[in-house]
């Protein structure tokens, strides 16, 4: 019976698309395999294979960090391997002896993450992914959203957007969550109820927060939410998030120029997402 090698699956999840995934373990394999396609005959040539699986080893953890969501799989392809040592006395004999274990045993595990990239759950990614998610909501709830804790996931949403609102009134505002946004959109003196909008406007979105926090705020960690209502309660604090910002954040004039034209912002790049 065939058996696949055992890989680390506590949120294991492809971070970028399966194709490219298969395309760039298949890649890394190759690169492994050139390195045990000649056997050293020299000291010299020994050391430049070890470098060469050096660089290799650090290559392909970089790219396995791009493939995965866990940081366990560039660990566990990069821990040591281990095998029989050999008894010989004389280093570079030794070396050639067990080089090809050190590299054939990393090599099997890459063999194992190909094996299993087809059955590993691949979420939406690229443009779409960046473009629905607000980057501060995202890398405060994705760990926990990944591991199914989907409470705690949206306990941290209401936290990022609570301390947003914090951070515009500049702490000036010593309240929490409903009342803070009361007070925050206060048509009389609220810091954040904007000139360009209507009092109708500023108070549709101080009932959207509100109503938001008084929802969700106080909400126990271990609500049993359902992956579906938890992506939904995160698009929500997405597009509060955004709309705080597309209000209260100035724009940025290029430095040094005075009356010159805000600078386009620079689209957040999610590390995930890089190639």
């Amino acid at each position: 019976m065939h058996q696949l090698p055992p890989v680390p699956a506590l949120g294991l999840t492809l971070a970028i698309p399966k194709e490219r995934v298969e395309a760039a373990i298949d890649q890394m394999i190759a690169k492994g395999r050139n390195l045990l396609a000649k056997k050293a005959d020299s000291r010299e040539m020994m050391e430049g294979l070890k470098r060469a699986n050096w660089t290799w080893v650090l290559e392909t953890s970089d790219e396995l960090r791009k493939c995965f969501s866990s940081e366990t799989v560039p660990l566990y392809f990069a821990s040591n391997v281990y095998f029989v040592p050999s008894l010989k006395a004389d280093d570079f004999e030794r070396d050639v002896d067990e080089f090809p274990f050190i590299v054939g045993g990393r090599l099997e595990r890459l063999a194992g993450f190909r094996k299993m990239a087809p059955i590993i759950p691949e979420p939406p990614c690229g443009d779409y992914l960046a473009a629905l998610t607000h980057p501060r909501i995202y890398h405060s709830t994705w760990r926990a959203f990944e591991l199914g804790q989907h409470g705690e996931a949206v306990v941290l949403a209401v936290k990022e957007l609570e301390d947003t609102v914090s951070m515009l009134v500049a702490g000036n505002i010593n309240a929490k969550g409903a009342e803070l946004v009361r007070a925050a959109f206060d048509p009389e003196n609220g810091p954040l109820c904007s000139p360009e909008n209507t009092a109708l406007e500023n108070q549709g979105i101080a009932d959207l927060l509100a109503g938001f926090f008084e929802r969700y705020k106080g909400l126990p960690s271990s609500a049993p939410l359902s992956i579906n209502q938890t992506a939904r309660i995160l698009s929500l604090a997405t597009y509060l998030m955004y709309t705080l910002e597309s209000i209260h954040l100035p724009p940025k004039e290029e430095e040094g120029v005075e009356g010159a034209p805000p600078e386009a912002e620079k689209p957040y790049e999610f590390e995930f997402l890089k190639e």
